[in-house]
């Protein structure tokens, strides 16, 4: 089938598309879809005029019919049975516990890698957890109990060996804001850390639900250029709300606008001494992490010596741990300060020494007089409860197949899902909030040469050592030196090139990016993903309620081919727009309906084409289909639609057409007398 289009059509076409105004003239008539023929069924209102036989298709390939693939019927019971059978399998126990096929196989070689790459993102994760628990608005201990069992966990279940899961920046940004805001505050003065815990326990619940019933495909509908303004967003976010702690403020709120409006205020309070730490802090970082961007050029003619391999092993090292080494540094000047009687710089201060208390999750919050019990407590942090499953997985699951890309290994949706599920389980048991995967020290132990997950069990033990034996040292980390390492590390989110080339690619993502962005930033972090779920939807959504038509003008009659499927969102605008567009001229035109593109229709889609017949017959107009699926057929069928007419293909329909035209009245009038419906060749 050609078209050409009119002058009047020809910016649209331009623009990449035909409006619901363009004027297409045929001017050839030969695509005829092949169909089955089956007997006439007797006692039905619903027809189908055959194809002519001479009719040839304009195709050069012999295409076949498609077949309606329907699959076989297996009872509820018999997959309950089949499921049952599958949970017990080697192979599923190799699935759910991946250490069981790479054990065997493991060796010194792989173990001096894991153990060196265990090590330096031990050494990071210490740092990061005790800046990433005041963000969360909890003492600093609580961000190392993150740490604790989820490494454990990970290095039995996970499927990904560059992967290290703990807290993240995003995570405890949306624990403040979806919990720890919300929360009473302790007699010692520190934030109640009950309803975070009950978030981890309900967010491990759900992911172990999810990856039960392989529900991972809910987070495709959460769309990139969302989660990557949300990540911009939040970023920013996270930077402002420890410019505070960088500056030496106390009192300024977490929200992005009030909280530069209260920096803005309070300028001539800043603590120079803390300003110039945490901005030195923040030059360190980004300098030390270039070791790792080093290319060292070898001799092809001569072998590297071995003291110049581990040389820039070390350096390798040394720009992984940049985080890691910055705070040590920052410590050792304010040890040495204050030993000389200056307390010029604010100190981490005391932090609970020990293992974090192994306990059930309390459902309720008792503090003196005052109590929340557990449906008001469910109540608050009910956003939560859905957000957080979402965005946890979705920054692991990015993270996890990005590296699983680059280091040439398959990353299982699933057990990942399993995997932080039961992490985020224990580790309510042991007082953390919900933790994830982390850029940042997932590549650390990707450039480290990780061989196995066996690596997140060092950097366990490196977690359990600090909290049992260290905890007088971290008092003299400086909070501004922790500041800076965040706000070093979280500028690496802000994505400005992702942006540019949503723009040059596809223009209407930038709406939602756009608005996901300004979400976030001025509605709330725990707002701003709703916001940008909410516009990606109705932009996803909006083709299917208003489908873009094509209509074809040929010998007074009106072609009018959806490009989509007939659905309940779409019926009403399709059954609008083609009669008015029929009725739009000096003489109405007869309605063909091209249902090449139609592979379903819902009783919605039903409805319209009666409605749609209805009106045509009361315009004096007739409405013929033409060119049906085998299963829109077969629906329109069962629907028993009186005086409906299918023809094979759109010459047929104008033939019918034709015939009906020239056919004396009174010769019709008895021959509808006669039979009452028209009979199907079907």
């Amino acid at each position: 089938m050609v078209f050409t289009i009119e002058p009047d059509s020809q910016k649209a076409a331009q623009n990449g598309g035909h409006d619901e105004s363009d004027t297409i003239k045929m001017t050839s008539l030969g695509a005829d879809i092949l169909m089955d023929k089956k007997p006439p069924v007797n006692g039905s209102s619903y027809s189908v005029f055959p194809s002519d036989s001479s009719a040839k298709s304009s195709s050069t390939l012999n295409i076949g019919p498609y077949d309606d693939i329907v699959p076989s019927q297996i009872s509820l019971k018999d997959r309950a049975k089949s499921c049952c059978r599958s949970c017990f399998t080697l192979d599923t126990l190799k699935k759910r516990l991946p250490i069981i096929v790479w054990l065997p196989q493991y060796n010194l070689l792989k173990l001096a890698y894991d153990l060196i790459a265990g090590i330096t993102v031990g050494l990071t994760i210490i740092p990061q957890s005790l800046a990433f628990a005041g963000i969360a608005g909890l003492a600093p201990q609580y961000g190392l109990y993150c740490g604790v069992i989820c490494c454990f966990v990970y290095v039995l279940m996970g499927s990904a060996k560059d992967i290290t899961l703990g807290p993240s920046a995003i995570t405890s940004l949306l624990t403040a804001a979806f919990a720890t805001s919300f929360s009473p505050k302790l007699p010692n003065g520190d934030t109640d850390p009950t309803m975070a815990i009950m978030l981890t326990l309900t967010t491990g619940l759900i992911h172990i639900f999810m990856g039960v019933f392989k529900l991972g495909i809910l987070v495709s509908f959460i769309s990139f250029p969302v989660i990557n303004a949300f990540s911009s967003a939040a970023a920013i976010t996270i930077a402002v709300s420890q410019l505070r702690t960088l500056l030496g403020l106390k009192g300024v709120p977490n929200d992005f606008v009030a909280a530069l409006d209260n920096i803005r205020q309070r300028l001539p309070y800043i603590n120079v001494w803390d300003m110039t730490m945490g901005m030195s802090c923040i030059l360190l970082v980004v300098l030390i992490k270039k070791l790792r961007e080093i290319k060292f050029k070898d001799d092809p003619n001569k072998p590297t010596p071995k003291y110049i391999l581990l040389f820039r092993q070390v350096v390798l090292i040394c720009g992984s741990a940049s985080t890691a080494i910055v705070v040590i540094l920052a410590s050792i000047i304010l040890y040495i300060l204050e030993s000389n009687g200056i307390k010029a710089i604010t100190p981490t201060g005391y932090i609970k020494p020990g293992l974090p208390d192994v306990r059930v999750p309390s459902f309720s919050i008792h503090i003196g007089n005052y109590t929340m019990g557990t449906s008001e407590m469910f109540s608050t942090i009910a956003p939560g409860i859905i957000v957080f499953p979402f965005i946890t997985l979705i920054e692991a699951m990015a993270i996890g197949k990005y590296f699983a890309r680059v280091n040439r290994y398959k990353l299982d949706p699933s057990q990942e899902l399993l995997s932080y599920g039961v992490a985020n389980l224990l580790t309510s048991f042991f007082q953390g909030y919900p933790i994830t995967g982390t850029f940042s020290r997932t590549a650390i132990n990707s450039q480290c040469g990780v061989k196995t997950t066996l690596g997140c069990t060092f950097t366990g033990v490196i977690v359990i050592i600090g909290l049992a034996f260290m905890t007088p040292i971290f008092y003299y980390i400086p909070k501004c030196a922790l500041a800076g390492v965040i706000i070093a590390a979280v500028l690496a989110m802000v994505d400005v090139h992702t942006f540019v080339a949503l723009y040059k690619a596809n223009k209407i993502d930038v709406f939602p990016y756009l608005v996901t962005f300004a979400a976030t930033l001025l509605i709330g972090v725990q707002w701003g993903i709703f916001v940008g779920v909410g516009v990606s939807i109705l932009i996803l959504l909006y083709p299917i309620a208003r489908p873009k038509l094509l209509f074809s003008s040929v010998q007074g009659f009106m072609i009018v081919t959806p490009t989509t499927g007939l659905n309940f969102p779409s019926a009403e605008y399709l059954e609008i727009k083609a009669l008015d567009r029929a009725l739009d001229v000096e003489k109405p035109n007869h309605i063909i309906l091209n249902m090449e593109h139609l592979s379903f229709m819902d009783f919605s889609g039903i409805q319209a084409i009666k409605s749609l017949l209805a009106e045509c017959e009361v315009n004096g107009m007739k409405l013929i289909l033409a060119q049906g699926q085998k299963r829109v057929r077969r629906q329109l069928k069962l629907a028993q639609i009186k005086n409906l007419i299918v023809a094979h293909t759109i010459q047929d329909a104008i033939i019918k057409f034709t015939t009906e035209m020239t056919q004396d009245p009174k010769d019709s009038k008895e021959e509808q007398e006669t039979d009452g419906h028209f009979i199907s060749r079907l």
